[in-house]
């Protein structure tokens, strides 16, 4: 599985006991359908490994505990701390992270043509970012409500109209 073909689930931020438990800081909020995953993905040297999972319960909204299958241990556990886990995209609930649909939706802006395809989200708290493959070059847009003049779901395209100078800065 790639990357662009998943999105992401969360960080294993520690180890739960010494049975191999681990605690993963989800990205996403707690759902039943998370409840009962078989497997998740972790990036293990930039690519997705599947782990599979004996036992997952919630913490709390933004907290699972999950046992995988084959880490019985805390050495086994501790490799893991820090791994960023993910999930295919069909897995996606649309009202938790809207955003990671338009992955893969070609950007189109008024004044410069078509940019390439949007490859990543990044979302933080002050601004999200669309990431856009632009002939081998990412360019990084702000997902803002004034530069988007619309999205065809249907065609999976976005059409924007950003400000001067902004695409210029990459080319």
């Amino acid at each position: 599985m790639k990357k662009k073909e998943c999105f992401f689930l969360g960080i294993i931020s520690k180890k739960h006991g010494y049975k191999g438990e681990v605690n993963i800081k989800l990205d996403v909020n707690a759902s039943e359908k998370y409840k009962e995953l078989d497997y998740l993905f972790i990036d293990l040297n930039g690519n997705l490994v599947p782990f599979f999972i004996s036992s997952l319960r919630f913490k709390n909204n933004n907290i699972a505990l999950v046992k995988f299958e084959d880490i019985n241990n805390e050495d086994s556990a501790n490799s893991l701390i820090g791994k960023l886990t993910y999930l295919p995209l069909d897995l996606l609930e649309e009202d938790e992270r809207p955003l990671q649909t338009l992955i893969h939706f070609q950007v189109i802006d008024k004044n410069h043509g078509e940019l390439g395809q949007v490859i990543a989200i990044q979302e933080n708290n002050l601004q999200d970012l669309m990431v856009i493959d632009f002939k081998d070059t990412e360019l990084l847009i702000p997902y803002v409500e004034n530069y988007i003049e619309s999205i065809d779901k249907k065609k999976k395209e976005i059409h924007l109209q950003t400000p001067d100078g902004l695409i210029d800065l990459y080319l």
